[in-house]
């Protein structure tokens, strides 16, 4: 059984922010442009469907319009089971791109929070 709001929420984010996982950047672009043009040709003449896609490329960071795409591919995803594969064959191969991984090592104490990074470095013990 496929979740088809939660792939349809990964391949939203994908299609609207251009941020696939594991690739380099212009592999990532093409991968991107892929998804983009395999939604506006299952949207087809859905201009209303088509519009929310290019609405989310304009502002990824719009909540809101990337809710809207993906409602619109999961509409779409439960209507055409090939198509439905298909969102899941991207969300499982490049849906990694939301997760956020931090590697620190410091000889000292250190605190990081998204942009945040505050390095404080511990008093000798021999004073």
């Amino acid at each position: 059984m496929v979740d088809v709001a939660s792939v349809s929420e990964a391949v939203a984010l994908m299609a609207a922010t251009g941020a696939v996982s594991g690739l380099g950047e212009s592999a990532a672009l093409g991968v991107v442009k892929r998804i983009r043009d395999r939604v506006r040709e299952v949207f087809g003449s859905d201009a209303r469907s088509v519009d929310t896609l290019e609405r989310a490329v304009e502002d990824p960071g719009d909540e809101g319009r990337v809710g809207e795409l993906a409602s619109a591919l999961a509409w779409y995803a439960r209507r055409d089971e090939e198509f439905a594969g298909e969102l899941v064959g991207w969300a499982r191969e490049y849906g990694g791109a939301g997760a956020v991984v931090q590697n620190v090592r410091a000889g000292r104490d250190a605190y990081t929070a998204g942009r945040d990074m505050t390095v404080n470095q511990r008093p000798d013990s021999a004073e």
